[in-house]
């Protein structure tokens, strides 16, 4: 045994004491440790979730003032439809207002305009038509006042082929040699879409015509009489929407830079300012954008609440044009106060480690001046048994106080006087050991001795061939067999086994083998002979011991082989082309059983090269590990497996396959067989 470093009994004590200790306070630390980050995570729940419906609350009252603009939008086009309709359908209730041509450096100021399809419209013939139109003035003043100049433009197309607006951007405009303004407003989205749809639109946002920016359409087209007059439209800054959408001051906890907004096809339209710069239409729908992935995001989900790339972003649907107002925070605005709170579970950490090192200093020291008065009588009584289990029996250890160190201190010295007393003993009983091995020894020889063990039997007699093994338990068996010859034509052979073990079995054997042989002759019959050995048997039984026995007589010139059994095993017979098969021989009562019992004898005739098997209960008794029997069925396959091999080869054969049955379990009977070919 390999020794491995060693350690005394005073660091145990301060080590045991410590790893208490400092086990202690990791677990109180662990535990701080785990109810600190859950309430940061709860607390970065809370956190987010508390802006998420702050900024919720915020978007919904923008989406609402939003939804109003819109609808404001939407209520002026339909008033001007309206209109346009009212004075086609009452001609003569409106009065004609002349829209006088507006030259290149006319003021800035809102003022109706006019424009031709084309050089070849006829003049003449719209000017009533374009007159009456000119009342829509009155509804587009007034319209623009309301709005706060939020609409850019208002304008109507006729199918006639003229267009009148109201805007202050005349000098902007194209003009012709003839003064006139010639403006294909039929090839116009806002004017093909509205007179195809045959309702209320808004187009998606474009430039602007006149360069104001991007801009956006809402065009409604009016009839006369149930057919198409044209289109009334009004023209939206994109610039502008987001004044009024984007840029209002609602809350003052949250920058209005933090928001934009998207259209239908998810195209931001109305952005904010990153880092102090404006992000246009072009680089803001670009997969570089900070945004990009936070848009696709928001088109294809359908929660309201999504995270991406560092933002939280909240969004909501305007539903008058299909578009989604975004507010968006910042990740590190959101989780400001979960990183305090973080420094904070990162100091007590550190401050739960200083603690558990100050301890362990602290501790170590005490227990080291403690742990010296512990062990100190510890120490002496191991001085004193050195000097006794170096072999001073008569040292007595010293007994220090009165506690568990002393009642050791006794205990070792009564531990002295006991092992000088056992010593002692052992002495004796060693001797009495050595003479009861040596006489079973001696036993063991003459038993052995006494069992024919010298092969070949009979090597000048050619007429057949025998060979038998026998292995006891013990020291001495209780199992025997035997073979002599009668006279020159006449063998007997016998197996037997004595109940029970050791010495006792072994005396019986030795009276039932030889009585066995006594009796057996040509004038008695076997029956006659088991007859008489019984009652021998039965009168000096005081151990109340019997045998088992087999006894056959083979008459070596005819084959002729008689036999008796006497509570026995079956023997093997082999024949040629048959293999071994049990012989289903009658077994009577058992030897030294009861007194006056009769046998019976049978007989069989052995042709050249039969054989004969027989064996004790020890082979098919032979148990496993798994206490599975060695069994008939088994021995007979390893008959047959070796049934080519002569006597002399198969006992051996036999023992071997049973040894690999039972492995490494104890052999718990004694294991005879004998086998004989007759040739």
């Amino acid at each position: 045994m390999v020794k491995g470093k060693r350690v005394t009994i005073k660091n145990k004590l301060r080590f045991m004491v410590l790893s208490i200790i400092v086990l202690a306070i990791f677990v109180v630390s662990m535990i701080a440790v785990i109810i600190m980050l859950r309430i940061r995570t709860r607390s970065k729940n809370s956190i987010i979730n508390e802006r998420y419906d702050n900024v919720r609350d915020l978007l919904y009252e923008k989406t609402t003032i939003a939804e109003l603009s819109i609808n404001e939008y939407v209520r002026y086009n339909d008033m001007a439809a309206s209109l346009a309709e009212m004075i086609y359908d009452n001609k003569d209730q409106y009065i004609n207002k002349e829209i006088p041509m507006r030259g290149i450096d006319s003021p800035e100021v809102y003022s109706l305009q006019r424009s031709y399809d084309n050089m070849d419209v006829d003049k003449a013939k719209v000017k009533e038509e374009m007159s009456l139109l000119a009342n829509l003035e009155s509804i587009w003043e007034p319209m623009m006042k309301e709005s706060g100049n939020f609409i850019a433009t208002a304008y109507a197309g006729t199918e006639s082929g003229f267009m009148i607006s109201y805007d202050m951007n005349a000098d902007k405009a194209e003009y012709s040699e003839d003064g006139e303004v010639y403006f294909n407003h039929k090839d116009r989205t806002w004017f093909l879409e509205a007179k195809k749809q045959g309702k209320l639109i808004f187009t998606d946002i474009e430039q602007d015509y006149f360069g104001r920016g991007l801009s956006l359409t809402c065009a409604k087209p009016f009839y006369h009489n149930g057919e198409f007059a044209g289109v009334v439209a009004m023209d939206i800054l994109v610039s502008d929407l987001q004044k009024a959408i984007i840029d209002m001051d609602i809350d003052k906890n949250y920058d209005t830079d933090y928001a934009f907004l998207l259209n239908h096809n998810g195209d931001i339209i109305a952005s904010p300012y990153i880092n102090g710069t404006i992000v246009t239409f072009e680089n803001i729908n670009s997969p570089d954008s900070v945004f990009y992935d936070l848009r696709e995001k928001i088109m294809s989900s359908d929660s309201d609440l999504e995270h991406s790339k560092g933002f939280y972003c909240v969004h909501s649907k305007i539903k008058s044009l299909d578009w989604i107002l975004c507010l968006y925070i910042p990740e590190d605005i959101v989780l400001a106060p979960v990183n305090s709170l973080e420094n904070i579970i990162r100091f007590i950490i550190y401050l739960f480690i200083a603690i558990t090192i100050a301890a362990y200093v602290i501790v170590y020291w005490i227990v080291g001046i403690y742990s010296k008065k512990f062990t100190e009588p510890i120490e002496n009584l191991e001085k004193d048994v050195k000097l006794i289990s170096g072999g001073n029996l008569d040292y007595e250890a010293q007994v220090i106080g009165n506690d568990e160190i002393s009642d050791l201190a006794i205990s070792f010295n009564n531990m002295t006087k006991s092992l000088k007393n056992y010593i002692n003993d052992l002495t004796s009983l060693t001797a009495e050991k050595e003479r009861i091995g040596a006489e079973l020894n001696v036993a063991t020889h003459i038993q052995s001795s006494m069992l024919p063990s010298i092969f070949p039997a009979f090597p000048d007699d050619d007429k057949f061939d025998i060979y038998a093994t026998m292995n006891p338990a013990k020291e001495v068996g209780g199992d025997f067999y035997d073979f002599f010859k009668i006279d020159d034509k006449h063998l007997a052979i016998v197996v037997a086994d004595v109940s029970g073990k050791g010495v006792p079995a072994a005396l019986f054997m030795v009276i039932g083998k030889t009585l066995i042989k006594d009796h057996t002759t040509l004038k008695t019959d076997l029956s006659s002979v088991f007859y008489e050995v019984n009652n021998i048997l039965c009168e000096s039984n005081s151990e109340n011991l019997f045998i088992t026995a087999f006894e056959g007589v083979v008459n070596l010139e005819t084959g002729h082989f008689t036999y008796v059994n006497a509570g026995h095993e079956l023997p093997f017979i082999y024949r040629k082309g048959e293999g071994y098969k049990p012989e289903q021989i009658k077994a009577g009562f058992v030897l030294a059983g009861m007194e006056n019992m009769k046998f019976t004898c049978g007989d069989l005739y052995l042709n050249h090269g039969d054989r004969v098997f027989q064996y004790t209960d020890g082979v098919t008794e032979a148990t496993n590990s798994n206490n599975e029997l060695y069994g008939m069925e088994r021995l007979e396959k390893a008959l047959n497996e070796n049934c080519d091999k002569a006597v002399t080869e198969l006992l051996p054969a036999i023992k071997a396959d049973i040894d690999k049955f039972v492995g490494d379990a104890p052999q718990f009977d004694d294991i005879t067989m004998l086998g004989f070919e007759y040739k």
